[in-house]
């Protein structure tokens, strides 16, 4: 497996985090004059000596441990047993063409390979040159080369291959064909998917699991299983760029050709990441823009919760086993992709003074003889650090500062507003001892005393004075654009190719992958927010296939846009005069079947609608758009 991994910073429990493009090779049965043995390429040497090979690359490790991997893995991994008679036939044919081939498919009629040599319980040995190319997923292994050859993320064999501690008998695991149970059979869905495979996998049940007792190497498992579901739904959308089009697109690609123009080189590939794709640029935008309608609709958020678990809470010690630490166990812990939470608090609760900062947030260490407990919780949960000249190797420190700007000043009163937050109260106290080191009120978090108590965790709260809290909250959106997703070739043309500029720049760490695989919500918000289209005359976004523009055509012609079934609403509907076009979701629901509007009966109090950002540069829809979020009932503007 080859990937790019970062290491944790700090001091802080193991974490494994991948980042960029992750690879699966085979390597040939030879090793190089340039790299040692390594791999697959230890079995062709006898028990003694593949253990001291492996000792010299793991010089760590127990030599007895490594003599007891090595018996096993030569008694019953099929893929070892597979090299070292590969490597036997090859020495009884020095002269001849030999190669091994792991079948994808171990079903098919070994005939059409002309009668392999040898066949293993997971490979084809041929010598010679007969017989027919292995398929695009099958793995081949020659004696000698340069160069690895990739796995396929779709060969039932690439877990078996990767992690032969997890999977000492080869065991197979997903492929393209394995098949629901009747009983989970439905007329659209007759085959598991990927990660519907993973997520069973690493569902833990009675009795002894060695996939949950591997400690950092489930880490990586879980890692190198999400990024390859990933993997897969990202190959369906390059390859289905072209059949399935969305004109929405138009303005990139015309900024796109405009720029190709004028540095006087070709196009090349237009690759886009839709917003459907989870994680996506495009998918950060849009949730962004839903918030910031709830924003509109509420007002500023009053409260911003960073809320982090505790692996010490009883719920998670009580689910470990054995030796187990709860970074060993990122199916049950939170870890590394923490919540951020926005509150709005009601008009009666509103913070508006510097005593109601002071009631609701917290910066200073609490008095152990009125309030032991949460004194406990904030000296284990909430004091930052220490960092600075104290520990300069704390994983906040950037070019000898911190970045989280500890310690604070010491402040008798609390300042209202500094740059969109308080400044919160920190009166100069007696210090006490946190660990090894000397703490007072400049090293602790803000925090609320009563979630403190309630949870037993870490959780910052600062009171907002401003909408930045929302910018924070989806800060992909202020990257700014990815200079790298757009590059020049070799060729000399210019490729936009979204995907790839999204791979390179991921970041997976463990708990997150479990957390994707197991298909829980990244986001989650209070109210439904209901997107409208501003268009122009005939000038809605359509779907369609390429070659099938006419009938998409037709079909959008008997198909009304929200804004257009806006119109025949204030028609039919005198009620709706007086509701703004953006506020019609919170009154009436919009029925995707008949493409008409529909007076709620229930429900509506927690239903926001948005209208889409324009650029000022789209003139005509900027000022269309300014006029529908002021008006109410336009039937004048009936001409769509």
């Amino acid at each position: 497996m080859g990937a790019q991994i970062k290491p944790p910073r700090g001091t802080g429990p193991y974490c494994y985090l991948l980042h960029g493009q992750v690879y699966h090779r085979v390597s040939p049965l030879y090793a190089s004059d340039q790299h040692k043995e390594s791999y697959g390429q230890l079995y062709i040497f006898d028990s003694s000596e593949a253990t001291e090979k492996r000792l010299s690359n793991n010089q760590n490790f127990l030599q007895h441990v490594f003599e007891k991997l090595e018996f096993m893995l030569r008694e019953i991994n099929p893929f070892a047993q597979s090299d070292l008679q590969m490597y036997r036939l090859v020495q009884e044919h020095p002269t001849t063409s030999v190669k091994m081939v792991f079948l994808e498919d171990k079903n098919l009629d070994m005939r059409r390979y002309n009668a392999p040599t040898l066949c293993t319980e997971v490979a084809a040995i041929f010598v010679g040159d007969n017989g027919e190319p292995p398929a695009n997923r099958d793995i081949c292994v020659y004696p000698d080369g340069d160069t690895c050859q990739s796995i396929s993320p779709l060969n039932q064999c690439c877990d078996s291959m990767t992690y032969p501690l997890l999977f000492s008998r080869g065991e197979c695991s997903w492929n393209t064909g394995m098949e629901h149970v009747e009983e989970r059979r439905t007329a659209k869905r007759t085959r598991i998917t990927q990660l519907q495979y993973y997520a069973y996998r690493l569902f833990q049940r009675n009795g002894f699991s060695i996939l949950h007792n591997s400690g950092k190497l489930f880490q990586q498992y879980i890692a190198d299983a999400y990024v390859k579901t990933e993997g897969s739904r990202l190959h369906f959308l390059r390859q289905n760029q072209e059949d399935l089009r969305i004109e929405l697109y138009r303005g990139l690609l015309d900024a796109f050709e405009c720029r190709a123009h004028n540095e006087n080189i070709r196009t090349g590939k237009l690759i886009i990441l839709p917003s459907s794709f989870q994680g996506s640029p495009r998918r950060m935008q849009q949730n962004y823009q839903d918030a910031m309608a709830m924003v509109r609709k509420f007002g500023k958020p009053d409260l911003f919760l960073t809320f982090t678990c505790n692996p010490s809470w009883s719920e998670i010690l009580n689910s470990t086993e054995g030796v187990q630490r709860p970074e060993d166990r990122p199916d049950i812990i939170r870890g590394l992709p923490h919540a951020h939470i926005l509150l709005t608090l009601d008009s009666e609760s509103k913070i508006r003074t510097k005593d109601d900062i002071d009631k609701f947030v917290s910066a200073e260490l609490p008095d152990p003889c009125t309030d032991l407990r949460l004194f406990q919780i904030v000296t284990k949960c909430m004091v930052h650090g220490p960092c600075g000249t104290i520990n300069i190797n704390s994983p906040c420190m950037r070019d000898g500062q911190c970045c989280k700007s500890f310690p604070k000043q010491f402040k008798d009163d609390t300042e209202e507003n500094v740059n969109g937050y308080p400044i919160y109260r920190r009166r100069a106290t007696e210090p006490v001892q946190v660990r090894k080191y000397s703490i007072d009120n400049r090293w602790v978090v803000s925090y609320n005393p009563w979630l403190l108590k309630k949870f037993n965790a870490h959780i910052n709260v600062e009171v907002c004075a401003s909408v930045k809290s929302v910018k924070y909250l989806y800060k992909y959106v202020y990257k700014g654009h990815d200079a790298a997703s757009v590059k020049i070739q070799k060729e000399g043309a210019l490729d936009h190719d979204e995907i790839l500029s999204f791979v390179e720049g991921r970041y997976v760490s463990a708990p997150e992958a479990m957390w994707r695989l197991n298909e829980f919500n990244l986001s989650h918000k209070s109210h439904t927010v209901v997107r409208l289209a501003v268009h122009l005359p005939q000038q809605q976004l359509i779907v369609y296939q390429d070659g099938q523009e006419a009938q998409a055509i037709e079909r959008a012609a008997l198909r009304k846009t929200t804004l257009t079934s806006w119109f025949e609403l204030n028609i039919n509907d005198p009620s709706a005069h007086n509701i703004p076009y953006s506020d019609i979701p919170q009154y009436y629901m919009f029925d995707k079947n008949t493409t008409n509007w529909k007076k709620r009966q229930r429900g509506g109090q927690n239903v926001i609608g948005r209208l889409p950002v324009v650029s000022i540069l789209d003139t005509e829809r900027y000022y269309l758009r300014s006029y529908y979020c002021a008006s109410l009932g336009p039937i004048v503007l009936m001409i769509f």
